[in-house]
């Protein structure tokens, strides 16, 4: 749950040793009645706006150039970009998350709930497909991975990208709000 606000007060707990700090959040905090009493992890810090691109809006923004260059949808476009340089889904350890079905690989290719990769065409007339996780799972390691492939695809067809020190930036930014 992130929250923005102020603290309030401050107070020392002589006996018990322990700092009480009272916020005054600007949302409302769904679920938080299910914290109370718990032990919890907390991390506070000063607020900035954030008005530069984090690493998954920056890899939203290159598909959008890509598919404009290439004359293909947004959700193709995305799709062809997470099934090559994204990550696969796995349903167990070392197992990944196959789908049989009997939709065509041109619809799937327009799905962008679930991203999938054409992998065979079964003996039943049925297409098996991998699954690969949304980019907005990814950590820091695993985004940096797309965002690379995704520059590389980008400077083939000459659009510009970003420099490598807003590229870190910006891989920053998606670290501080999703962790390593």
């Amino acid at each position: 749950m992130n929250l923005t606000g102020k603290i309030k007060d401050i107070q020392l707990d002589y006996f018990g040793k322990k700092v009480n700090i009272t916020f005054e959040v600007n949302e409302k905090p769904v679920g938080i009645e299910d914290l109370k009493n718990k032990e919890l992890s907390l991390k506070i810090g000063k607020y900035h706006k954030q008005r530069s691109l984090d690493s998954n809006a920056y890899f939203h923004v290159l598909c959008d150039k890509l598919r404009q260059k290439i004359g293909v949808s947004m959700a193709e476009e995305k799709n062809d970009l997470i099934t090559r340089y994204g990550q696969i889904e796995y349903i167990a350890e070392g197992e990944p998350a196959v789908v049989k079905t009997n939709l065509d690989p041109e619809l799937i290719k327009e799905n962008e709930t679930l991203h999938m990769k054409f992998i065979k065409f079964g003996e039943d007339g049925a297409f098996w497909y991998r699954i690969y996780r949304g980019s907005h799972t990814y950590n820091t390691a695993e985004m940096a991975k797309l965002i690379e492939g995704t520059i590389l695809e980008c400077q083939e067809y000459g659009i510009e990208t970003a420099t490598p020190d807003e590229i870190a930036r910006m891989q920053a930014l998606w670290e501080a709000k999703h962790g390593s």
